[in-house]
């Protein structure tokens, strides 16, 4: 749904709260891209519940903690990346002392095959078998940062999990836990589209040549990537191009040149390289800022003239913004600027 660790850890302690018994309980959980954070939060899970059951007066209460790979984190577009999102969940899980591990197929989000069955399957053999996972009971013990990660954690989910039984339970505290949860979406979604949480072959080096899955499930559920992924959908149907106008040698436009193409790719719109100026729906300027300074303004007003509709340059917009904008750039493309409302204004300027 879009909730914390905290949350998650605090819904499952008001559920169990109201179990007429907790003498063997079984707890679904869901561990998703975090490591140490996933790790944790199985462990605090124990923590906490230990103390829920001897506050109901049975101490000797077993939990077992089944964990699954979060669907939350599958993505649609470049699905063999999920092996490696999934085989790092089911090492938390493991590392984290659940009971029980279910990988998810790495094709999940779209039609299961039977070789995403069976590597689903085969991860959690190679990593119990050949990297001897589970043969220690708590690996995390000792460790300062993971123990104190551990405490802090339980302690947050403890709080807000007496926060919720002070209002009468997790049915009557619920309205005002969707406002919460609700905001950490919308956090999380606003990281993502910032790329401070990136994600793999989608906001980060996503492969523009990609043909994508006709068959898709349509996805109830929340999911990191959903914002990307419709932009991906809505370029399909048009296939859109854009140039990457380089100014100076190779070495002084070759990062700029590498970030806008992995920029562009994330909107499904392919970019290649030119020199001149040429008629294209978008134009991303390339270079360095001592370049921008000499050959950015003559060379927006060239690219306006020569028919591009919407001009870029690649980097902050610094102090030449104003004279920039009214040689004809239209926006600013940098590290931490928001991708998805770049590339959704870009792919509306196509016909």
């Amino acid at each position: 749904l879009g909730a914390d660790a905290a949350d998650e850890l605090a819904f499952a302690l008001s559920t169990g709260a109201t179990l007429p018994k907790l003498d063997e309980v079984v707890v679904r959980v869901a561990v998703g891209r975090d490591t140490f954070l996933e790790l944790c939060k199985l462990r605090a899970l124990r923590i906490c519940w230990a103390k829920l059951a001897t506050v109901a007066g049975v101490p000797d209460a077993k939990l077992v903690i089944h964990a699954v790979s979060s669907k939350r984190t599958l993505t649609i577009s470049d699905p063999w990346v999920n092996m490696l999102r999934v085989t790092t969940q089911t090492f938390a899980a493991i590392l984290g002392g659940a009971d029980f591990v279910t990988p998810a197929a790495f094709d999940d989000a779209m039609v299961r095959s039977e070789l995403g069955a069976r590597v689903a399957r085969n991860t959690q053999f190679v990593l119990h078998h050949e990297s001897a996972l589970g043969a220690v009971v708590d690996p995390a013990a000792g460790s300062y940062y993971l123990d104190t990660f551990t405490d802090q954690l339980a302690r947050e989910a403890w709080k807000r999990f007496q926060s919720m039984e002070a209002e009468g339970g997790l049915e009557k505290a619920l309205p005002g836990l969707k406002a919460r949860v609700e905001k950490a979406w919308s956090e999380r979604l606003a990281a993502i589209a910032k790329r401070k949480l990136p994600i793999l072959g989608v906001s980060e080096f996503a492969n523009v040549d990609e043909v994508l899955p006709t068959a898709r499930q349509k996805l109830e559920h929340r999911h990191d990537s959903e914002q990307f992924e419709a932009l991906r959908v809505s370029a399909e149907a048009f296939s859109p191009k854009a140039i990457l106008v380089t100014l100076g040698t190779i070495a002084e436009s070759r990062a700029r040149v590498g970030f806008a193409l992995n920029f562009l790719a994330a909107g499904g719109i392919k970019a290649r390289e030119v020199s001149a100026d040429e008629k294209e729906v978008v134009a991303v300027l390339c270079g360095t800022d001592e370049r921008y300074a000499t050959d950015a303004v003559a060379r927006a007003k060239s690219l306006k003239t020569a028919g591009c509709a919407k001009v870029l340059l690649a980097g902050r917009p610094g102090a030449n913004e104003a004279e920039l904008r009214a040689a004809g750039v239209d926006g600013f493309i940098f590290i931490g600027c928001d991708l998805v409302a770049t590339l959704g204004d870009l792919l509306e300027a196509y016909p």
